[in-house]
């Protein structure tokens, strides 16, 4: 069987985030000489609990994390099964702890690269998580795994009231548990495993199949319904959201709590520290390992619990660096499967040698204890028993640039904005840091290092912190609480090799080509009109007026041309002849005006008649079309009638030939409407399958828009945050300014009283001498 690697990641620069890969075993000696040194500098006490052996077993290197809650869900740790509280996002878990989701309840958890989600009213216990076993208790409920990576060696296996599920290879599983009927469902949608019974009893399950037992002999219990509800909806959306995730692409996705660094800052590259991931929205004076508390969670013993949503990685693995005004996260070359950190700081103060660090918190001073983050570069040195291998691997991702830091200074031990420090009452009950101590450099200079982890609080009593604790607001029931873990008797630890699958895709984009109907026809046979005349009726009536005038004038110039001769050669005329003649003109003009007037009505009486006729013309014309119209509607009328005649006369040799063929006929009939009845009922299938096609894609597009309304949301709210803290630190700078100046001025008090005291003012025995 060969191993099989996370896919590497690289950023745009080259940076090779896939862990340690040392080119020569110059490095490699030079870790193992750093874990030889911490070994050496780790007294004995700094074991808090004393171990029966000399070698004691590490620590897991592997945690899960509840990185989201919808509803009530409730929490137990591994110490306190019975102190149901309400659960927290950024707790580690491990094994023995155990988590129920109340009604309308959901939650979602990550060992390693595997996501655990819960739907409503599920009971999941943690047997072991380590790094090469998770084991899961599934007694009540509904279970979805996305399993991204299986490792050599590694097994995944999740524990029902009647049968064992062994994840054989990475797919999507899902697991349905009913306590009342004892009866378990598992659905591989994609991937396999072996399922496990009494008496050495199995059954492999492969991708797309499901089976449903009832009791441990692996009796079936009937298919079940395969239909996704929102449940599956739900964790396949959050799916998506993973595989889009950008801060994958600068740390592996073994990295626990990777996924919510994307919604809360941004990465970019820097010249001496590689990839940084930088938070957006945090308030003044912030500094990592500040907004939380302190919780001891076995086996590591004090472990920090941030409150920050983003609040998991950064404070487990990796180191932080101050960049100009803002912190900034430094994963360096993690490994494929980095090793899980409590909290990477070093601490100060506490009670060295019987003499303790006091510091005044809003009152009398008190005990205090103080913590600051390691830089990059500086090794983490547990406060529990470890192998020099451990160290190794917890330290793995130090190396920046090159340097390596084994000594007892660090950088920010003496920088008062990098140290946090509350009371040793405080850190011991788990209490949140609500108001950070402003630190002086006198005080950091009087803190000494705790180089000896005894010198650091003890581990509380479970009993004093469950008084302390808030109750959960649901309850898992006692059956689901008492049943017992089932045990498999014989088990196959071999893996099935894993299988290529290809999804088979059909091509939906047919589409109906559209014809364009051809146009219609002119009617043949169309009655045409009768061609039109000329000229319209009164124009042709004005034209042959026009002619006749002219006409006359031409005539009537030739009759007075003889006389114009004459009365040119005769001279002058007396005045009585004169008016003789214009008298006969006058005449002659109106004889002419009168017959003119004559010719105009005989040719308006003319042109009236030619338009009679064309019109009884045209009349005519389409009398004779309409006769022709109702001849030729005779003629089909009689040929409809011959026809009808022919057929009646046909009639009973057809109806003859009909009775001899009905037979035949209803056959075909019958054949046929079992045709129609197939094509309609694949019509229906296909029209339901495009139907349910649009639901889901409608479905998907108004997720997709509720997301996109959350992140603006989001994004909005990171804006408000950041210009409220904008306006906090301007005004605590005005007060910082303010508070300045007052003590300027009493500083020139106090340094005018002595002059004033030696001029003589406020003597009163000087003054009475004198």
């Amino acid at each position: 069987m060969t191993r099989t690697d996370i896919e590497p990641s690289r950023s745009d620069t080259g940076h090779d985030f896939r862990g340690f890969r040392f080119s020569d075993l110059y490095w490699y000696l030079v870790l193992l000489a750093i874990a030889f040194v911490l070994a050496l500098l780790q007294p004995v006490a700094w074991a808090q609990q004393p171990a029966p052996q000399a070698d004691a077993l590490d620590p897991p290197g592997r945690v899960a994390r509840l990185n989201l809650v919808e509803g009530a869900v409730s929490f137990a740790p591994a110490d306190a099964n019975d102190a149901w509280t309400p659960a927290a996002l950024n707790r580690p878990l491990t094994a023995g702890d155990r988590l129920w989701t109340g009604p309308q309840a959901r939650a979602e958890l990550h060992a390693g690269s595997t996501a655990v989600r819960m739907n409503h009213q599920t009971s999941l216990d943690l047997l072991a998580l380590d790094d090469n076993t998770t084991q899961l208790r599934l007694a009540q409920g509904t279970l979805k795994l996305r399993v991204r990576q299986l490792f050599d060696g590694q097994r995944l296996e999740i524990d029902t009231p009647n049968l064992a599920f062994v994840v054989s290879q990475p797919g999507d599983y899902r697991l349905d548990v009913d306590p009342a009927g004892n009866t378990t469902r598992v659905i591989a949608q994609s991937g396999g495993g072996v399922i496990y019974g009494d008496n050495s009893a199995s059954v492999n399950l492969s991708a797309g199949q499901q089976a449903n037992f009832s009791g441990t002999q692996l009796v079936p219990a009937g298919p079940g319904a395969s239909r996704q509800d929102d449940f599956d909806l739900w964790a396949a959306n959050r799916d998506r959201l993973e595989d889009q995730s950008v801060s994958a692409r600068y740390v592996p996705r073994e990295t626990v709590g990777y996924q919510q660094l994307d919604s809360y800052g941004s990465w970019s590259q820097d010249p001496s520290y590689g990839a940084i991931w930088i938070p957006r929205a945090v308030p003044v004076n912030w500094a990592p390992y500040r907004m939380g508390h302190w919780a001891w969670v076995s086996p590591w013993g004090w472990t920090w619990v941030d409150d920050a949503p983003w609040g998991f990685a950064p404070f487990h693995y990796g180191r932080w660096a101050q960049i100009g005004p803002r912190w900034a996260w430094v994963p360096g070359r993690l490994a494929p499967r980095p090793v899980y950190a409590p909290a990477l700081v070093a601490f100060v103060g506490g009670s060295n040698g019987g003499v303790s660090w006091n510091i005044s918190i809003g009152g009398a001073a008190r005990p205090g204890v103080g913590w600051f983050p390691l830089a990059p570069g500086e090794a983490f040195r547990p406060a529990y028993r470890v192998s020099p291998r451990y160290v190794t691997q917890v330290n793995n991702n130090i190396v920046v640039n090159n340097t390596i830091n084994v000594t007892n200074v660090y950088r920010y031990q003496r920088q008062p904005a990098a140290v946090t420090a509350v009371s040793r009452e405080d850190f011991e009950r788990g209490r949140p840091v609500r108001v950070q101590q402003a630190l002086s450099r006198a005080d950091l200079g009087r803190a000494q290092l705790v180089a000896d982890r005894g010198a650091l609080p003890h581990r509380p009593n479970p009993a004093e912190l469950r008084e302390r604790q808030r109750p959960a607001a649901a309850l898992p029931p006692p059956t689901v609480a008492a049943r017992p873990v089932p045990v498999v008797s014989s088990r196959d630890d071999r893996r099935d090799e894993r299988r290529d699958g290809r999804d088979g895709r059909r091509d939906d984009n047919n589409r109906d080509e559209r014809r364009a109907g051809p146009a219609a026809p002119v009617a043949a046979g169309a009655a045409r009109p009768a061609p039109a005349p000329e000229r319209s009726t009164p124009e042709a009536s004005q034209h042959a007026q026009r002619e006749l005038q002219r006409q006359q004038r031409e005539q009537k110039e030739q009759l007075q041309a003889p006389q114009l001769e004459q009365q040119r050669r005769s001279g002058e005329e007396p005045i009585g002849q004169r008016a003789l003649r214009e008298q006969a003109q006058r005449d002659a003009r109106a004889r002419n005006e009168a017959q003119e007037r004559a010719q105009a009505a005989n040719a308006n009486a003319g042109a009236q008649a030619r338009a009679e006729a064309e019109r009884h013309a045209a009349e005519q014309a389409q009398r004779s079309q309409q006769q022709a119209q109702r001849e030729q509607q005779r003629q089909q009328r009689e040929q409809r009638e011959q026809r009808e005649q022919r057929e009646k006369l046909q009639a009973p040799q057809l109806e003859q030939q009909r009775r001899s063929g009905e037979e035949a006929i209803g056959q075909r009939a019958l054949r046929e409407q079992a045709q129609r009845d197939q094509e309609n009922a694949r019509q229906q299938q296909a029209a339901q399958r495009q139907q349910q096609q649009q639901q889901q894609q409608h479905l998907q597009q108004q997720q997709q828009q509720q997301l996109r309304a959350q992140q603006e949301q989001q994004r909005q709210h990171q804006a408000q945050a950041q210009a409220q803290a904008q306006a906090q630190e301007q005004q605590q700078r005005r007060q910082q300014q303010q508070a300045q100046r007052e003590a300027a001025q009493a500083r020139e008090a106090a340094a005018d009283k002595p002059t004033r005291q030696a001029r003589g003012e406020g003597n009163p025995n000087r003054n009475r001498e004198q």
